[in-house]
């Protein structure tokens, strides 16, 4: 058995990546981090598909790049490797997705957008604000779908974008008792509906239970992350990290530790 690996999970947005950048001193780090031995997981609200878009993004952004070992994807639906090969993955049923959609309107009055993503792609059900079609976001990142050709394909999530924080906590609570079987996890601008249980930490534990079939052994769990659905990872870190300037609630789950970035993290646990 390997002994005395040790795994700093990230999140992506908010974390890693800012307004579709990622910085060299980030980039650096994370490659210091993987030189010395330890395991990188991107631990991610995103899809598969655009965990891709955040390699591509790194790449274009630093002289690096991103290299990580594993990613846990879609608010932990979906464990993946580098290689793009799909470990895990739970998926919501039709119904639920067409009940979700049914019932948004009858829990807030707010403009909400509605993505669903799949393994291999990432639709737009109905965009009120405007995300899908900003000039920031790549014009192939999502595809305009109506719901009864997306609801049976398989969606791993259904990000919601809604920008005001109290009205996204309403809705995720309103939702979660509307609709059977699923779980609303909020981040920033958006609550993720999975299927019931799904989260970032339950995701990071069905990684280390595939890592030890596997025979590696982790040592320490390492977690930093910005936004409300990254507490339920710091849960499963030994060492949690909220980044500076995260929700009170963040930094409170992450014991009151802060770094105001991912390399200068890494500084201290290499330290």
């Amino acid at each position: 058995m390997l002994a005395g690996m040790r795994l700093l999970a990230t999140d992506l947005d908010g974390t890693l990546v800012f307004h579709h950048v990622v910085r060299q001193a980030d980039a650096e780090a994370l490659v210091r981090w993987r030189a010395a031995g330890n395991l990188l997981v991107l631990a991610t609200g995103r899809s598969v598909r655009l965990v891709q878009h955040a390699v591509e993004v790194a790449r274009a952004s630093t002289s690096i790049g991103l290299d990580y070992d594993y990613a846990v994807c879609a608010t932990g639906t979906t464990v993946i490797d580098a290689a793009g090969q799909v470990h895990r993955t739970r998926t919501l049923e039709a119904d639920q997705v067409r009940a979700v959609v049914r019932a948004i309107g009858d829990v807030t009055q707010a403009p909400v957008s509605v993505f669903a993503s799949t393994l291999e792609r990432d639709y737009v059900l109905d965009d009120p604000i405007g995300l899908s079609t900003d000039q920031r976001t790549p014009p192939d990142r999502f595809t305009a779908a109506p719901l009864s050709q997306v609801a049976g394909l398989g969606v791993t999530s259904m990000p919601l974008h809604i920008p005001d924080v109290r009205t996204s906590a309403a809705l995720a609570s309103g939702l979660e008792e509307t609709v059977d079987g699923i779980s609303c996890t909020r981040s920033t601008g958006f609550v993720d509906v999975t299927a019931a249980g799904e989260s970032k930490g339950m995701g990071l534990g069905r990684l280390a239970e595939l890592l030890a079939d596997q025979g590696m052994e982790v040592s320490e769990v390492a977690a930093v992350g910005d936004s409300w659905n990254d507490i339920s990872m710091f849960e499963q870190a030994d060492v949690p990290c909220a980044m500076a300037g995260a929700p009170g609630e963040v930094v409170e789950a992450a014991g009151g530790r802060t770094t105001p970035s991912v390399a200068a993290f890494i500084d201290a646990l290499l330290a």
